[in-house]
């Protein structure tokens, strides 16, 4: 499995741009929302990568309670 890595930017105007690699499916949607809420919780515009869709393996639980963020 890849790292899962999420690049944030804060521009100048307040205006921030998230973007997520090493995940596949739409997975990325969910290990972001609280990062979303905690910036303000308004999404203006999204783009999906090619990871977007991509199938992704079934996650158990004790995946999910495992995974470290870098």
């Amino acid at each position: 499995m890849a790292d899962e890595v999420v690049d944030v930017v804060i521009r100048p105007d307040g205006k921030v741009e998230m973007h997520v690699s090493g995940v596949d499916g739409m997975v990325c949607v969910e290990h972001t929302d609280q990062l979303v809420s905690l910036l303000g919780g308004d999404v203006e515009a999204q783009e999906l990568t090619a990871e977007a869709y991509v199938q992704a393996e079934a996650e158990t639980e004790i995946d999910r309670q495992n995974r470290l963020w870098h």
